[in-house]
């Protein structure tokens, strides 16, 4: 497994920015939104972002810069296509998501989508789930509760699966 809080050197480009985390990035956004063109575009939105402010001071954790803002647009379309009554952008085949884990990724669709990125955010990418509150606007209490209905969904599905 990656690990996302991996601190490159101070003088690395936006470029080599782009070249080391826009994988991880995509993954990431594909976990939360279930599609990969849909992560695709909101982590090219995301760089986008990225460099309008880019240089990033020293201190600035450009990975965690990437999978916040990430996440917050993610959540905002969804929000926003929810909303307003707009179907899903595609119909798309998830082979490319069943490739690596069916089981884990038809049990993590299952999730509600605020649900499932916290779950990511916090087991796959090693955040605090005050820091995924901050990230998700809610209380760190939500955040905690959340993550206990998860995984008390999920270990039924992926127990029966277990052979």
């Amino acid at each position: 497994m990656e690990l996302l809080l991996t601190a490159k050197p101070r003088d690395t480009s936006l470029d080599d920015a782009f070249r080391d985390h826009q994988p991880w990035l995509v993954r990431r956004l594909a976990l939360i939104v279930g599609d990969a063109e849909e992560a695709r575009d909101l982590a090219q939105q995301t760089f986008v972002r990225a460099a309008e402010r880019w240089p990033f001071p020293p201190e600035q954790d450009v990975p965690r810069w990437l999978a916040v803002v990430g996440l917050r647009l993610a959540l905002n379309e969804r929000r926003r296509r929810r909303r307003w009554g707009f179907l899903a952008v595609r119909e798309t085949d998830a082979t490319w998501a069943l490739q690596t884990n069916p089981d884990l990724w038809h049990a993590l669709m299952r999730l509600e989508p605020r649900a499932r990125a916290a779950l990511v955010l916090t087991v796959l990418d090693g955040y605090t789930q005050d820091e995924v509150a901050g990230v998700l606007g809610v209380a760190r209490g939500t955040v905690a509760s959340w993550l206990s209905r998860s995984r008390d969904r999920l270990r039924p599905i992926l127990e029966e699966r277990v052979p």
